[in-house]
C-alpha cells in the first residue's frame, strides 16, 4: 500500500436544474476539474426544490419520501466513488477530458450513455445558471456592489437574448451562435433603440459567457472567435470641470439646501482624492493615516483591490471642520448626487455648449448638450486626473492616486486638448 496520499483538485455538486420550479425537477451532478474541464449529467433522481436541501445537497427530512435515505445515499455513493475513480486515473497521469469523465459517470451508475441519460446543458440553461453561480459567490464572500452591478448587467444580456430568441430564433443554442446571429442580434437591439455602447456591452457579456462554457467544455461552437464576432463600442463624450468652475462649486453657500450641500461637498471629496464614487463616497475617520505628521486617507479601490495613500488636501479639512465637526459626510445614494451635483452646477451657471455625438438604433446623432446635464461622480475622478496634469504634477504621482496602471490607459482617460498640452509641453525644462 503507498504511503502516499494522491489527491485530485476535482469537485463534485449536486444542484437541481431547475431550482425555482413549483414541479419536480431532475438531480444534476455537476463536476468540475481543472480549468476548462466539467461534466454535467443527469442523476436520474428527479425531487421538488421545497424538498431540497441546497446547502447539504441532499433531500431534506421529510416524512413523506419514504426513499430518502436510500437516494442521499446514493448521491453519496456516486460523489465517493467519481471521486476516487478520477483520482486513481489523474495520479496515474491519464488524460481526463470531458468525455473521459463522460465514461467514468457512465460506467459507475451502470448506465449506457445516451441523450435521454446525459441530457446536454442548452444555452439558456447554462447562462441562467452561470449568473445563479455568480449570484452565489457574492452571497457567500459579501462582494462588493460593483460585482453586483456587474451581476444584473449580465441577467439584462440573458433578458436581451431570451427575447431575441422568442421574437427571431425559438431554438437559439450553443451551435447556432455564429456570425449570422451576431449580425441578426445587433440589429434587433438597433431596433430597440439602444445606443452602440450599450449593445457593445451586452456583446462582451455574451462573449464572457460562451468563453466560460468553453472552458467547461459545454459549448464546442467556437464561431464567437471570430474577428468580427467582437464588442462594438464608440468613444463617448466625457466632461470635466476646470479648476476655475470647481471654484465655482466651492463658493456656493448651500446652507439652505442640505442634501445639495451634501452631495456637494461629497463630489469634492472625489475630485480631491481623484478615486471612483465606490470608493470616495462613504469615507471616514477610519480611513485616516498619519505619516511623518501628513495625514492621509488609506483606500483599498474596490475594484483593482489596490491600496492607495492621498494626502488630504487642505480644503477637505476645512469642508470637514466646518460642516461635519471634523468629520466626513456620511455616504449618500449614487443617484442623488449625480441629480444634486448636476442642479448645483447648473446654478453656478457652468452650463457651455458641449457637441455630443452617439450612436443610437444604429444612425449617429449630435446634439447639443448643456455641460453642467453630462456631470456626474464620475466627473469628479476624470477633473482631477486632467487639471492635476495641466497643473504639472508628475505622471506617475497621478497614477499612483488613481490607480490607473499604464500611461497609455492614463492618457485616454484624460481630457486635454491638443492645445492644452502644447502649452504645458512649452513650459517643461527643454523649451525654457
Amino acid at each position: 500500500m503507498s504511503k502516499y496520499i494522491n489527491s485530485t483538485a476535482g469537485s463534485v455538486r449536486f444542484i437541481l436544474k431547475e431550482p425555482n420550479s413549483d414541479k419536480i425537477t431532475p438531480i444534476i451532478f455537476d463536476f468540475s476539474f481543472g480549468r476548462g474541464k466539467r461534466l454535467k449529467c443527469a442523476t436520474g433522481f428527479k425531487i421538488h426544490p421545497k424538498f431540497w436541501d441546497s446547502k447539504n445537497q441532499r433531500i431534506r427530512a421529510v416524512s413523506t419520501i419514504s426513499n430518502r435515505e436510500e437516494v442521499n445515499a446514493k448521491l453519496r455513493d456516486i460523489e465517493t466513488s467519481f471521486i476516487k475513480s478520477v483520482s486513481f486515473h489523474h495520479n496515474q497521469g491519464n488524460d481526463i477530458d470531458r468525455k473521459f469523465l463522460k465514461q467514468i459517470f457512465s460506467n459507475l451508475t451502470n448506465r449506457i450513455e445516451n441523450e435521454s441519460e446525459d441530457k446536454s446543458i442548452d444555452f439558456f440553461e447554462y447562462a441562467d445558471g452561470f449568473t445563479e453561480d455568480k449570484q452565489r459567490h457574492i452571497d457567500k464572500t459579501k462582494t462588493i456592489t460593483l460585482s453586483k452591478i456587474t451581476l444584473r448587467a449580465y441577467k439584462q444580456t440573458i433578458k436581451k437574448l431570451k427575447a431575441y430568441s422568442k421574437s427571431y430564433d425559438p431554438n437559439l443554442d450553443f451551435d447556432s451562435i455564429n456570425l449570422e446571429f451576431y449580425y441578426s442580434f445587433i440589429h434587433y437591439l438597433e431596433n430597440e433603440g439602444l445606443s452602440l455602447n450599450t449593445i457593445g456591452k451586452h456583446l462582451k457579456n455574451l462573449i464572457a459567457i460562451l468563453n466560460r462554457a468553453t472552458e467547461e467544455g459545454i459549448n464546442t461552437n467556437l464561431a464567437f472567435q471570430h474577428r468580427e464576432f467582437r464588442r462594438v463600442s464608440e468613444n463617448t463624450t466625457s466632461i470635466y470641470l476646470t479648476t476655475h468652475e470647481i471654484e465655482k462649486l466651492e463658493k456656493k453657500d448651500l446652507s439652505d439646501k442640505p442634501l445639495h450641500e451634501k452631495a456637494r461637498d461629497i463630489f469634492l471629496i472625489g475630485y480631491y482624492t481623484g478615486q471612483r464614487v465606490s470608493d470616495y463616497n462613504g469615507l471616514g475617520i477610519n480611513n485616516i493615516r498619519t505619516f511623518e505628521g501628513r495625514s492621509v486617507f488609506e483606500i483599498v479601490q474596490q475594484k483593482t483591490s489596490k491600496t492607495v495613500y492621498i494626502p488630504i488636501h487642505p480644503k477637505l479639512t476645512t469642508i470637514f471642520k466646518k460642516r461635519y465637526k471634523g468629520k466626513m459626510p456620511s455616504k449618500m445614494p449614487e443617484q442623488l448626487i449625480n441629480k444634486y451635483i448636476k442642479e448645483v452646477a447648473r446654478s453656478v451657471k457652468i452650463n457651455e455648449d458641449v457637441f455630443v455625438t452617439r450612436t443610437i438604433g444604429g444612425k449617429k446623432n449630435t446634439d447639443s448638450i448643456k455641460k453642467y446635464k453630462l456631470i456626474g461622480t464620475h466627473t469628479a475622478r476624470r477633473s482631477f486626473c486632467t487639471n492635476a496634469y495641466l497643473s504639472k504634477m508628475p505622471v506617475i504621482d497621478i497614477m499612483a492616486i488613481s490607480g490607473h496602471t499604464t500611461e497609455k490607459e492614463f492618457y485616454k482617460y484624460i481630457k486635454v486638448s491638443s492645445q492644452e498640452r502644447a502649452i504645458k509641453i512649452a513650459d517643461s525644462a527643454f523649451f525654457q
